[in-house]
């Protein structure tokens, strides 16, 4: 960089003092500077130096100035204790004394305040105050400043201290140098995360510290005691002035640059001017002077890649194509740069450092590392860098080092060096063009002692540019001309005028630009040259993008070589006009080329032209161009229908009509609906081949078409007609839903020839729901199937049974939709039956199962029991009608999930009263019921692995213990509560639970004599649960429980003989007893209770108790053994004593009971359960329906195929708050862990 002087002044003495200039202030604006000297204020014009206005109104030396920082107010202080401010018209509106003389003044740099300050104290004054604040300081203050956000002001003072103080005056930090602090100024850069201060002091160093007290970095020793310290740059740069008589431009770390001026005494200011590249300089011999800065651009570039000079101290590599930047900080001034590939080389002034590129996978890492440095102050004119040398030039003399600073070879010149640059090649051979001052343009190999002549150009050279095949060498002189050589021939190739730079284009050969004037060129093979505005200097060029340097900054300029490509086509150089169009262009000129490719007939560029541009339409032109031209047809067919593609359809008729195929324009604007040209065509055609005219019926078709393309669907319709395509007609009509015209148009289509179309006719009706114009069509074809199909998409289940009695074949077409139907409706029962119907069985389980795990999960029990019981009818329906029949491997599985599904349901029944007591406010079952249940459910649990879906065991245990509490089952109560203990339950409850089972544990631990239950066969006392399940302790005999109280009944079950048939036992139930009169026979009792039906027992016949001296007494007495009964026992019981239990299965024996109180006849349902005749009927009057099978109390009524379902039993719980959940016992796999009893 260099400065150079804008304006200087030196007024003399007046007034018997001399003439000193302490300070100098710069206007926000820029406009004008002031300053003092002597007693006087001056202020100057800052674009000429003309003084506009000199100010004496001291009386002594003024020592400081300053501006306000909206550049309306100035003020001055010096000697005589004074400090006046002035308007920007030089008036002055104000006065006030300090006690001593004023040392500086410092604006605030965003309020309307001033500080002030002497040797003892320091002032702060605002408009709005109606005194100055002062503030006493421990030693002289000798400069201030602010903060760029004007909240601290830092103190400089003679003793060495820097005092921090807040705009209110209040000392914040302290900070105590060696010597005086002569000047300070903080950075004003708002970029800057902490607020820096350079501090100057009189021990020949500059510091920097943070607003916190903490130093930045060490000491810079200066060699001279600074008197000025200020930033340059708007905080980039930091220029001080002192006792050396120069002024010096240091970075903002503090390292020494440059110097900027020599002055002939001390100098004792230096400020930077607002908004420009200049200072101002105030010495102790009374001069001031302006200089303008000018920062000269220190750069390299090799290709792509660019390096330059930032902040005078930095180097910044820049990837031009994606504009990644890393910087490199060298803390010292960069004189020069050079790079090439992977190598860097920059000149500080005692070093040469060279860095490398870091090797990384990923391309786009720009990381550098020190490779090596030159320990010495190489001086030189240029810089360049190869693969493994550095070269110098100097003057006439270029110098090849070594990285190590080995210097291994010279070259002397006839002339002075102007340009080189390295132009590739093998590593330690590479080739470096260099341009001389008397115009010899040389190639030298570093390898090689001697240069190599290239041309002779005859003027000083400026730059040099080689092409990509080193075939072409562009010069540029200092004329500004430029000149493209044949390196080969020496032959001059072009010439122009007005340029300062050149550069070929990298992956091009015959293309170059040239720049200057404001003017970028550039030059394609023979073609004129394109000319567009650009400032600056074209320093690289690639493909489409033109590295231009302007002042500093590197700019990428794109420029789309469309005229090139244009010239090409001219010349019909359709390849050329590709490898152009590759480097750069818009997808309108790639279609373009591909069109006019294409009418060349160069199908290879067509054909890459299109792909680039992605258009299906003309790759398949070109494909079809193709296969064309190898069958013999000729060019003219594809030119017409390249241009028909873009819509030249009257340039591509007359292309056809020129190849004499005036036929295919009339097929063209057919094609487009363009009728009236396509008969002008037509005529055209005819005259040239006597005929040939296209009929009226596809003149029409296409009309027709035509009108419904543009939306005229009514006209469509009547010419489709009008042309017999009816299948089109009848689409039309129903997408527009014109029922009235559809009529007419099936009304007149033949059955023979149009069968197809009255069944899409058919098909319409039935969408809109017309089912009388439906059946007309269906019945016009006498398509039965179609119309059974209707009928059941319209759910006319009615006239689809009428019509399935007419053709049973369809019934699969029915009965299937119907079940569907039934089980979207909620009709489940009639579902059943009709899946059945339709064969389809596995659909009604399927759906049987759906439904009971819906029940499940919202917690119906007793639907989920109810529906467990049809699945199981469903299971024994699979099997076998007959007894005798012997079980495959399948149809045991099937009995054993008969068997499962019964017991299910059974259990979920019984748990439902168990789940509503528990979940519901009140509750209609007696406690005894619910013990009873509670005794039941254990009972079915002990003889299960696990527990079923939604069933919990605490529920059970609950119930059963506050009941069993409540009713005196002491010890069933303690067993519960036992049992729950080892349950996971909700924490609200434990304390409950735990509670009440203490209570329990001081109760008797028995049960209730009038609670246990007794044994109608052997007479013994049964605890109330056992872990056998519900048998007797003592016989084994199973206990029968009424499905309403769920009480024991007094049943005795007893067996057939393996001889006898279940026909002939009942035969021999219903005969008299041999040892009866036969007017005292059984005509008064009741019949055998069978599966029939839900049937009464009536005990009119006067049998009293059972008798034990019998043969079936005698049985019961013997305990662990079956009561087989023989044909003479059986005619000896009475059939009001028999109750037989179907087992609801064919391959299933029923089930024989003797009863045992005739005062307590029994009711057996169908699905085998039994019930105290009372109980049942009370249940059935409640409910309307039988309480388990949810059959019609009147069992004589006849019962529709299809009943409606019942509602369900229960309702779902509810859906608020959910209860937490009783758990699993603890530490127990199965529900067999259980153990009773203990």
């Amino acid at each position: 960089m260099r400065a150079t002087v804008s304006w200087q002044d030196a007024p003399p003495d007046r007034d018997g003092l001399r003439s000193v200039c302490y300070d100098v202030a710069y206007k926000p604006d820029g406009s004008q500077l002031v300053t003092g000297l002597g007693n006087r204020v001056l202020v100057y014009g800052c674009q000429d130096g003309a003084l506009l206005h000199s100010l004496k109104a001291h009386k002594d030396a003024v020592y400081a100035v300053s501006w306000s920082f909206e550049g309306s107010r100035f003020a001055s202080g010096g000697a005589d204790k004074t400090i006046i401010i002035w308007t920007s018209e030089a008036e002055g509106i104000l006065k006030y004394n300090h006690n001593e003389s004023v040392q500086c003044l410092a604006f605030n740099p965003c309020l309307m305040q001033l500080a002030s300050a002497t040797a003892s104290d320091f002032g702060l004054w605002a408009p709005e105050q109606k005194s100055v604040q002062k503030h006493k300081v421990s030693s002289k203050v000798l400069c201030m400043g602010w903060t760029k956000d004007g909240q601290h002001l830092a103190l400089g003072q003679y003793d060495g201290c820097v005092s921090v103080r807040d705009r209110t005056g209040g000392e914040k930090v302290k900070i105590q140098r060696g010597a005086p602090v002569w000047s300070l100024a903080w950075n004003p850069n708002k970029r800057e995360t902490h607020d820096v201060m350079a501090v100057g002091c009189w021990d020949g160093t500059l510091s920097f510290y943070q607003l916190n007290g903490m130093q930045v970095g060490d000491d810079t020793r200066l060699g001279f005691d600074p008197c000025s310290v200020s930033y340059f740059g708007g905080g980039d740069y930091v220029v001080v002035g002192g006792t050396d008589k120069m002024a010096r431009l240091c970075s903002k770390e503090g390292t020494v640059l440059t110097t900027l001026c020599e002055r002939g005494s001390w100098v004792w200011c230096a400020r930077a001017r607002p908004g420009h590249n200049a200072i101002a300089v105030g010495s102790e011999d009374g001069s001031i002077s302006t200089h303008t800065l000018t920062f000269s651009t220190v750069h390299g570039m090799y290709k792509e890649l660019y390096a330059y000079r930032d902040l005078m101290t930095d180097v910044i590599v820049q990837q031009l194509e994606t504009d990644q930047k890393v910087r490199i900080r060298c803390k010292d001034y960069v004189k020069k740069i050079a790079v090439y590939k992977d190598k860097l080389a920059v000149q500080l002034p005692d070093k040469l450092v060279i860095y490398q590129k870091i090797e990384s996978d990923d391309p786009d890492d720009m990381q550098y590392r020190m490779m090596t440095t030159i320990e010495d102050d190489l001086k030189c004119n240029l810089l360049v860098i190869t693969s493994h040398h550095v070269i110098l030039c100097m003057e006439k003399k270029l110098l090849l080092y070594t990285m190590e600073g080995k210097k291994e070879r010279t070259w002397s010149m006839d002339s002075v060096i102007r340009y080189i640059k390295v132009n590739g090649g093998p590593e330690k051979g590479e080739g470096v063009l260099v341009g001389l001052k008397d115009g010899m343009c040389l190639k030298i190999f570093i390898d090689n002692d001697f240069p190599m002549e290239l041309v002779n150009h005859g003027a000083s050279v400026r730059c040099l540019d080689m092409s990509a095949f080193r075939k072409k060498l562009a010069v540029v002189d200092d004329n500004s001309a430029v000149v493209v050589y044949d390196v080969k021939t020496k032959a001059v190739l072009f010439e122009g005028k007005g340029a300062n730079s050149v550069a070929f284009n990298s992956v091009y050969e015959d293309m170059f630009c040239y720049a200057g004037d404001g003017i970028l060129s550039i030059k394609t093979a023979d073609f004129p040259v394109h000319t567009q505005n650009l400032e600056g200097f074209a320093v690289g060029f690639k493909a489409s993008k033109i590295y231009c340097l302007h002042n500093i900054s590197m700019q990428t300029v794109v420029v789309p070589h469309s005229w090139s490509v244009k010239n090409y086509i001219k010349k019909g150089d359709f390849d050329g006009a590709y490898a152009v169009a590759c480097l750069g262009v818009t997808n309108k000129d790639f279609m373009n080329l591909g069109l006019a490719a294409h009418w060349g007939m160069n199908l290879e560029v067509a054909r890459k032209c299109f792909i680039r541009c992605r258009d299906m339409k003309y790759i398949d032109l070109v494909a079809d161009t193709e296969e064309g031209l190898k069958k013999g047809e000729p060019p003219f067919m594809f030119r017409a229908l390249s241009l028909a593609y873009q819509r030249k359809f009257h340039e591509a008729a007359k292309e056809y009509a020129e190849g004499g195929r005036a036929d295919k324009a009339m097929e063209m604007f057919t094609d487009m609906r363009m009728f009236d040209e396509a008969k002008v065509w037509a005529e055209e055609y005819a005259k040239t081949h006597g005929g040939g005219d296209i009929s009226l019926t596809d003149f029409v078709n296409r009309q027709a078409e035509w009108a419904e393309e543009t939306s005229d669907y009514e006209s469509a319709v009547n010419m489709y007609v009008q042309a017999k395509k009816f299948e089109k007609a009848v689409a039309l009509v129903g997408k527009n839903n014109w029922r009235d015209k559809l009529v007419e148009i099936m009304r007149v289509l033949d059955v023979k020839d149009d069968a197809k179309v009255i069944q899409q006719c058919a098909g319409h009706f039935a969408r809109w729901g017309d089912s009388s114009h439906a059946k007309e069509a269906y019945n016009k074809l006498g398509d039965h199937a179609g119309l059974m199909t209707l009928h059941v998409q319209q759910n006319q289940w009615d006239d689809a049974f009428a019509l399935l009695k007419q053709h049973p074949e369809y019934a699969e077409k029915v009965h299937l939709p119907y079940a569907n139907w039934l089980a979207d409706n909620d009709r489940f029962d009639e579902a059943r039956v009709a899946y059945r119907v339709a064969g389809r069985s596995e659909m009604s389980t399927r759906m049987l199962e759906q439904l009971t795990l819906n029940a499940v999960l919202m917690r119906r029990f007793k639907d989920a029991g109810y529906y467990y019981w049809l699945m199981s009818e469903e299971a024994a329906d699979s099997l076998p009608k007959d007894s005798r029949a012997l079980l495959s491997d399948d149809d045991e599985a099937k009995l054993v999930r008969f068997h499962e599904l019964k017991d299910r349901s059974e259990i979920y029944y019984a748990y439902d009263y168990v789940f509503r007591a528990m979940e519901e406010p009140f509750s209609s079952c007696l406690p005894s019921t619910l013990l009873n249940i509670g005794q039941f459910l254990l009972s079915k649990f002990a003889t299960h692995d696990e527990m079923p879906m939604g069933i919990s065991l605490s529920y059970v245990l609950i119930t059963i213990a506050k009941h069993g509490e409540a009713l005196g089952a002491y010890k069933l109560a303690r067993f519960a509560y036992n049992k729950l203990q080892s349950l996971r339950i909700p924490a609200a409850w434990q304390a409950e639970v735990d509670l009440a089972s203490v209570v329990a544990r001081s109760r008797p631990n028995v049960d209730g004599d009038d609670l246990l239950p007794l044994c109608f066969r052997c007479s013994t006392t049964n605890p109330l649960v056992s872990v056998k399940g519900d048998v007797c302790i003592n016989c084994g005999g199973h206990f029968v429980r009424s499905f309403v109280t769920f009480e024991h009944l007094p049943m005795v079950e007893f067996h057939l003989a393996d001889d006898m048939s279940a026909k002939e036992a009942r035969r021999l139930i219903n005969e008299d007893p041999p040892n009866k009169a036969s007017g005292s026979g059984r005509g008064g009792g009741g019949d055998v209770l069978d599966s029939g039906g839900d049937q009464r027992m009536m005990f009119d016949d006067g049998t009293g108790d059972v008798k034990l001296d019998d043969a079936f007494a005698q049985q019961m007495v013997a305990p662990n053994s079956l009561i087989v009964c023989d044909r003479d026992m059986l005619r000896n019981l009475s059939p009001s004593e028999v109750v037989i239990r179907p087992s609801g299965c064919a391959v299933v024996k029923p089930r024989y009971y003797r009863l045992m109180d005739a005062d307590a006849p029994v009711t057996v349902d169908d699905a085998g359960n039994l019930y105290e005749t009372d109980e049942y009927e009370l249940a059935c009057l409640e409910q309307g329906r039988t309480p388990f099978t949810r059959k019609g109390v009147n069992s004589d009524a006849e019962q529709d195929n299809y009943a409606m379902v019942p509602e369900p039993e229960t309702p779902p719980a509810s859906q608020g708050k959910k209860k937490p959940g009783w758990g699993t016992a603890r530490a127990v796999g199965t529900v067999r862990g259980l153990e009773f009893g203990k």
